[in-house]
Parts: C-alpha cells; structure tokens; sequence
C-alpha cells in the first residue's frame, strides 16, 4: 500500500508527498509534531499537520531567511535572536558568522527541539555544541517584551499566522522587537507566499510601520514545498539606509558551504513582480 501526504492550500490546490514511512509522531502540550520519511524530499517536518521544512529545500528556506539581512549594512558584532525555528536551521546559518557575539534561540515548544536534534541532524546540527547559543523555552512575544538584551538582529522564524502564531504577525509585536533591536538593528519575519498571501504581506508591512520601523523591503524566493512554492521575507530597518548594497560580511569558507544563497542574489532578491510591487505600493496597504 502506497503512502501519500496531502497539505491543502486552498481548497482547491496543495502538495502531495509520496512517504516511505513515518519516523515519529506525538503530540507536545501545544502542537502535534511528526516527522515523516518521504520518496522525494528526505525527512519532513510537521507542525499540525503543516510542512515546516524538509531536508532536500530547508536550505531554500533558511539561507533566505538569515543571510540577506547579514550581509546588508555593517557587520553584526553583537547578539542575534531567532523567534521560533526550533528546528535550528536559522541557528546554523547564523554560526557561520564568526563576528556574532552571541545567539539566543527563543522557541516555545521544546519537543520541536528535541525531535529535530533527533531526526534533522542536518537542519539541526548547530543546536548542539555551540558555546555562544543560548536557548531559550519561552513564547517569543513575552520573551521579547522582558528582555534587556538588545541585538543587532533579530529574524522571526514563525510558522503561519494562524492560532498562537497569529500574534507574532501584529504591530504590537513588532513594536517589542523593535525596542529589543540596536541603534541600527535589523529585523526579518517571514512573510508568507506572494501567490495565496498578499493580503497577509500588506498586513505585515502595515503592522511594521505601524511598530517604528524606518523602512520595510520585502524579497522573495522559491520555497517547493512551501504554499505556492514561492515565499517572501520582510526585512525592516530601525534605521533607513540609502541603498540596499551587498556586504561581504560571510567569511569566504563559509560561503563555499552553502547551498542556495549567494552573495549576488541581494540586488536581485528584492526586485519584485510586478503584481507584488503593485499590491505593497503603499505604506497603509
């Protein structure tokens, strides 16, 4: 008997996994969580019934979500925050930069953790071993409403805003996260998928204006097992910068490294389609 996983993007359209098998399943105090082998994809991620990551386009992903913003202004020499990504790709990404003081991960559910330094080890490897990571088991928006730390950046690996994570896309939110932010911090939320999510997309730059921030840039990029299989990332500056130049901020074995991202997409990442640039044309959209 074949095995076959089905998430619905509307109800009319989705993705379907052919699956070998199902590593693990279980449900933590806040989510249910599986991991599932799949034909195509390596391991999959499951929070709710919703693909999170998979071990062929995670790095589609995660190096979208981390590097543009490492490598837009100076280099950051103090402490980075990952809100959410329990699954550590964002960690790992962030460890290739040697200037990083320090790197807290705040994730709200500690099973996501510990499923995927069991079965993500690729995703997960930075997790473990790390002497400038702190981790931390809190909800992100009341983490970032008590802390006294302020980071040069902070990147909102949430997943979609629906239930708990709806907080997490508010103005209230962002208005936290920029106080938490340095003189000249920077911070990234994912923002959803252009195809299904524009109104999500101009909620999220409303929301960010509305919270302080000088200037909002989204970018995008493919994510195939995402909604769409295109994804999108808002990058919101405490302070504005004249130009969006590429830094050469990730050291040069570092780059060697990686999969998906390179330096040279930073000019070309925020050039957006015209039926995206149309629909966030405004600040108040």
């Amino acid at each position: 008997m074949e095995l076959w996983f089905t998430e619905k993007h509307t109800p009319a359209a989705g993705i379907t996994l052919k699956c070998k098998k199902t590593l693990f399943s279980s449900r933590s105090e806040i989510q249910q969580i599986d991991i599932v082998e799949t034909e195509d994809f390596g391991r999959m991620l499951l929070l709710d019934g919703l693909v999170m990551t998979t071990e062929r386009d995670e790095s589609f992903y995660h190096e979208m979500l981390v590097h543009p913003a490492m490598n837009v202004g100076s280099m950051p020499q103090g402490q980075a925050l990952v809100i959410g990504g329990g699954d550590g790709g964002a960690v790992r990404e962030l460890a290739r930069y040697p200037s990083l003081e320090g790197i807290v991960l705040c994730e709200i559910d500690p099973m996501v953790v510990e499923v995927s330094q069991r079965y993500l080890p690729g995703i997960s490897c930075a997790l473990s071993g790390n002497e400038k990571l702190e981790i931390i088991y809190k909800d992100g928006v009341e983490y970032v409403g008590q802390t006294s730390q302020r980071f040069d950046r902070i990147f909102v690996d949430s997943s979609d805003p629906i239930g708990a994570a709806e907080v997490l896309f508010t103005a209230g939110f962002y208005s936290r996260c920029y106080s938490a932010l340095s003189e000249n911090g920077i911070m990234v939320v994912q923002s959803e998928s252009p195809v299904y999510h524009l109104s999500i997309m101009k909620q999220i730059k409303k929301a960010l204006y509305q919270a302080g921030f000088s200037r909002v840039l989204f970018y995008t990029g493919p994510v195939p097992t995402y909604p769409g299989g295109y994804w999108s990332w808002a990058l919101a500056l405490k302070e504005d910068m004249k130009e969006t130049m590429a830094q050469q901020n990730l050291p040069p074995e570092q780059k060697q490294k990686l999969n998906f991202f390179t330096l040279e997409m930073i000019p070309g990442c925020f050039v957006l389609p015209a039926f995206v640039k149309r629909a966030l044309v405004s600040r108040q959209t």
